[in-house]
Formats: structure tokens, sequence, C-alpha cells
């Protein structure tokens, strides 16, 4: 019974191997097929024979299609391989995981389970060829955008590493075609030599210049390191001090001064906290811990990267005056730290340069437009905007008709004859005509009288969404609106890369090169899943 069973099996198999031969199969892949159904018989010979002719092999038999994952593995040209090794190097890269981690059996066991003709390729693979390849495909694509934009703003930080190695990070923010605020992480920029101001002013136009951006510049902001400041104003870019870095001196400075009595009071006030919480008005609070507590709000909503700040500066200095303004009920101690702390933020932003450009922010701004400024100030700034509308307008204008046109389109199409021209209307004539008596200087003044007297919109609705929807009747404005808007208002963007790059350049990972530290921090902050 057994040999007829045994029998029975083999002719199963050959059977099988003919329908296979009968597809035109490879011939190693027959032989395989025979040699993974004969070496199966001793087990089957061990099991119970049915009588009948139509017995099921056992479930737990590999299909012909997982005999050959088992045996081919994916070649490197195919697209099924590319893809994997992407998404590897992009988790690498993403979570700033070590190189070593595709050698770690458990991580390839894993694969493995996921796709078994996968073949992971070793650690030098990724560390020279696939992180270099992701970091030039980001970094163009990252340069094609930035080609499209007309202007755009930066901050910048210093950054040492856990092996006191120092870094110069660059950070760019623009308000892109759609209208929505961008953030690109440009650069970490390797600073051996002595941080002065020469040799902080060559780094960044090093960078600027690799990036193509140098006359796209509308704002830099960074902290008040008296060499950073010294190299913005070589380079004669227009410049704005982190508001985060201002309030924080001068809490520091209204403390120092204070010193004596400050311990004593901080004291008292962190037992009588939740009392205090609850007596607190929005005009500011009575006690100086209180009062640091609210002030410090500030700093937070002005440190966003994701949406404009720069508009917010000029109200948010107007309001924090009012909070800072000395009551009767204020007791002496919280009186003398309200008038140290307004008087070191009025110095911050007493600048002419700094003003004008924080009240054009504001105006562009429709949650505020002119609400924040004194009559004198509001006409200032609108024959500034007006001025910079209508010269912007006279840049970008172009002929629209003539001769010249028409051989530009002509050259355009490959064909050298100029295109026919369209038969017009009346209509239309009329409307070229009438459009044509505006100037420059008149339809930027047109635009600033409508926009002024459009009504606010509530503080809480995205500006850039206004603008969105308003910049086909306002479009010389909306033009310098991209300029202004994309400012931030602290240089908190570029310090939060420090995370980034603390991240990448760890004890175990310290002798990372600067160019691979670069990399690295580039595509985990530019890199988007």
């Amino acid at each position: 019974m057994k040999e007829d069973s045994h029998e029975t099996r083999l002719k199963w198999c050959v059977g099988f191997v003919v329908k296979l031969s009968a597809q035109k199969m490879h011939r190693r892949q027959i032989y395989m097929t025979i040699c993974v159904s004969t070496r199966n018989l001793t087990e089957y010979s061990s099991l119970p024979v049915s009588s009948s002719r139509t017995t099921e092999p056992r479930r737990n038999q590999p299909t012909v299609s997982e005999v050959f994952a088992k045996i081919t593995k994916y070649k490197r040209e195919r697209e099924r391989w590319k893809q994997c090794t992407d998404a590897v190097t992009h988790y690498l890269a993403k979570e700033m995981v070590s190189f070593n981690t595709v050698e770690k059996s458990a991580f390839k066991a894993m694969l493995q389970t996921f796709d078994k003709q996968y073949e992971l390729p070793g650690r030098k693979y990724f560390s020279k060829t696939a992180v270099l390849k992701m970091y030039n495909d980001i970094r163009a694509n990252i340069l094609a955008e930035l080609d499209d934009v007309e202007y755009l703003a930066l901050t910048t930080d210093m950054w040492s590493s856990c092996n006191m190695v120092p870094y110069m990070l660059v950070t760019a923010h623009y308000v892109f075609k759609e209208w929505t605020l961008k953030l690109k992480f440009l650069q970490t920029s390797f600073m051996p030599e002595s941080h002065t101001a020469d040799n902080l002013e060559e780094a960044l136009q090093e960078s600027i210049h690799e990036w193509k951006i140098e006359e796209k510049i509308s704002c830099i902001t960074t902290d008040n390191g008296a060499n950073v400041v010294a190299a913005i104003r070589q380079l004669k870019w227009p410049w704005l001090s982190c508001f985060g870095h201002n309030l924080n001196i001068a809490i520091n400075n209204s403390l120092k001064k204070q010193q004596a009595s400050t311990d004593q009071a901080f004291g008292v006030c962190r037992a009588l906290m939740e009392e205090t919480r609850a007596e607190q008005s929005t005009r500011g609070a009575k006690t100086p811990s209180a009062l640091l507590d609210y002030v410090a709000e500030f700093t937070d909503i002005l440190s966003g990267e994701n949406y404009v700040t720069v508009s917010s500066l000029l109200p948010m200095l107007a309001h924090l005056k009012s909070v800072l303004e000395s009551s009767e009920q204020d007791a002496k101690l919280t009186a003398d730290l309200k008038r140290v702390i307004l008087e070191q933020m009025e110095g911050k932003y007493s600048n002419d340069a700094t003003l004008s450009m924080m009240r054009k922010a504001a105006l562009l701004d429709p949650r505020y437009r002119g609400d924040h400024m004194k009559p004198p100030e509001l006409s200032t700034t609108k024959t500034e905007l007006v001025a910079e509308m209508a010269a912007a307008a006279a840049t970008r204008a172009s002929p629209s008709f003539g001769p010249a046109r028409e051989r530009e389109e002509a050259e355009k199409s490959g064909s050298g004859i100029a295109p026919k021209k369209k038969k017009g209307s009346l209509g239309s004539l009329g409307k070229r005509a009438a459009t044509a008596v505006l100037t420059a200087d008149q339809k930027s003044e047109a635009e600033m009288s409508m926009y002024l007297q459009e009504m606010v919109i509530d503080g809480e609705e995205d500006p850039l969404t206004w603008w969105k929807s308003n910049q086909g009747r306002f479009s010389l404005m909306a033009n310098i609106a991209r300029k202004y808007l994309c400012i931030c208002a602290t240089s908190a963007p570029s310090e939060r890369v420090f995370s980034t790059a603390g991240n990448v350049v760890t004890p175990l990972r310290s002798l990372l090169k600067p160019e691979k530290v670069n990399m690295l921090g580039f595509l985990s902050r530019n890199l988007h899943i």
C-alpha cells in the first residue's frame, strides 16, 4: 500500500512538471521543482493513505512562487529594488538613524518579512551612494522652487555639536505661489575659524551664493550677537533682531537690577501661585512671578514658523506696553520690573529701518492694516509702500504688444514666424485704452486707497488666505505682501534645527564629517512623509 502511495505521489509530481514545461518554464526552474517535490515524498509517505486519488497536499507545502522567491532576488536595475532602497534611505535620513542599522540582524529579518526577494545593501552603500543621491535630488527640487520665488527671508544662528565642533545654520522662509508659508533648511556650514564678523560674512555669502538667492533676500532675523550683527551690516541686508532674545535680555537685565528684592519675592510668589493666578487680570499680573509668566506667552506666539509673525510685532509691542504700564495696585518691585523691561524692549526696536519694516508688515496684514499707527506714521508708511509697489511694477513690466514681443514668441515656438494677431473687438480696444491711462504710480496709489477702505478681518484668520482670495484686486500690493509677510519675528526656526543636528551628531556618531552632517541635517528637515 505504501509503495502504491509512493508511486502515486511520484506520478503526480511528474505530471505537475509536465504541465510546467508545457508553459515554457525554464529548465532550471523545472529541475528545482522536481527536487523540491521529490524531497517532500518521504514526508508524504508517512501520512495515512486515502483511497481517493485526489488527495490534497499539506497546507504547509511551499507554493511555486514561494520557492522561487527564496531562490531569486530583485536585481538592482528593477524598479521594485529601487523603491525598497529609497524607503530605507528615507527612514535612515528622516529619523536620523545610524547607518549601522542596516547591518543589524533584526532589521534585516524585518525587511525579509516584508519582501523576501529584496536584498538589503550594506552600510557603505547607504552612506556613500544612497544618501548622496537623495540629497542631490531634494536639493535640486528646492533650487527649482526657489528659482520661482521673488522674495524670501532668512534666519541664522551658531551651533556646536557634542564634540564642540562649530556650525552655522541657515533657514529660508517664503510665501509660495499658492500663498502658503514655506520653510526650507538650507545649510549646516562648518565654521572652524574664529567667529569674527568677516568670517561670518564670508560664510553667509558663500551659502547664499550656492543657493542662488543673492537678489531675493527681504530680511534676515538673528540674535543680538555683536559679530553676527556686524556681519549682516557688512552684507547690507535688512536685519531684524529676534523678539525672543530681546525679551529674554530685557527680563534678565530687570532682574539683575532688582536682585536683592527678587530673590525674596519669588519665594513668596511660588507659594501663592494658585491664588495669584486666580486674581490675575488681562491687563497684567500684580506679582513678579505672574508678570514673567504672562510676558513669556508673547515669545511663544511670535516663535511660530508655519504662520505669519512679523506683522504682529507692532501690535504685540503696543499690547506689551499696555501690560507693562505701572498701576497703583502694583508693588514697588513689580513696578520697577515693568519699567525696566519696557525701556529695554523699546530700545531694541527704536531703529528707523526696523520700525519702517514692522509698520509695512502690519499695514500689509489685513488683520491690522493701519490700526496700530499714528496718522503721521501711517502716512509715511503708505508713501513708502506706494513707491515700492510702483518701482516693483516698473521692474516687472514688459511690452504686451509690438514687434519685440512677436519676435520673442516666434523664437519660443521655434518657427521663426511671428504669430498672427487676433482680430480685436471694439470692446477689447476700449478696455485696452482705458487700462493704459493709469501709470504704475497711479495704480499703486489706487490699490492702496482701496485696500485701506476694506474692513479688517478677524484676528484668528490667516492673512495669507485673504491675500489668496484678493490678489487679483490688489496685484501690485500682493507682490509686496509676499516680500514682507515671510519675515520671521524670531530666530526660533534656526534654533529648532539645533535639536535635529544634535540627533545627527550623537556621541556614537561624533566622527561624522561636516559634509555628511550637512547632508543628514538637510534631509531630516526637508524630507516629508
